[in-house]
This record gives structure tokens, C-alpha cells and sequence, in this order.
């Protein structure tokens, strides 16, 4: 992959996980819990590229074992940013 291809992605997933925290935000007070799922794959996205989300995430994750054990059982079948930022920021 060359270097232009490899930024063009990292920006999409920066952008991606931007807008998905930024939705799930404006979601987060609706009766089914849409946009907390949004916040979390957002976060989750932007992980791997900012060491402050990284440090939320891994509290998140050490706080709520439920949902440690979750990205645990999907992160084999999560596309590889994902996968990364679950690694990142196991606890």
C-alpha cells in the first residue's frame, strides 16, 4: 500500500470516527441506545491514531468487563483499524 493510500485511510478513519461520536452524541438521548453503539464504534475508530482516546477507551473497557469480553469475542472478525485499536487499548 503506498504511502498516499495509507494516509487517504487513516484520514477516513479519523473523519469516520469524527462523525460517528458527533452522531452519537446527538443520538445518545433517544429511547434505544443507537447512539451509544455509535459513540463506542466511533471511539473505537479513532483509537489506534489518538493516545487520549486510547486511555478512555481502556478505562471504558477495565470499568464495564461486559463490554471488555465483547470486543474480546468480535475483534477476529473486526476489519483491521479496529482490530488494532482493540488491541491498543485492552486493559
Amino acid at each position: 500500500m503506498g504511502a498516499l493510500t495509507a494516509s487517504l485511510l487513516t484520514l477516513l478513519h479519523k473523519v469516520t470516527g469524527s462523525v460517528l461520536v458527533v452522531f452519537g452524541i446527538v443520538l445518545f438521548p433517544m429511547p434505544i441506545p443507537v447512539g451509544l453503539l455509535m459513540i463506542a464504534f466511533g471511539l473505537l475508530f479513532l483509537a489506534p491514531y489518538f493516545r487520549p482516546v486510547q486511555i478512555v477507551v481502556r478505562k471504558l473497557r477495565c470499568r464495564f468487563s461486559q463490554v471488555d469480553g465483547a470486543l474480546r469475542k468480535v475483534k477476529r472478525r473486526c476489519p483491521p483499524v479496529l482490530r488494532v485499536a482493540i488491541e491498543k487499548t485492552a486493559p
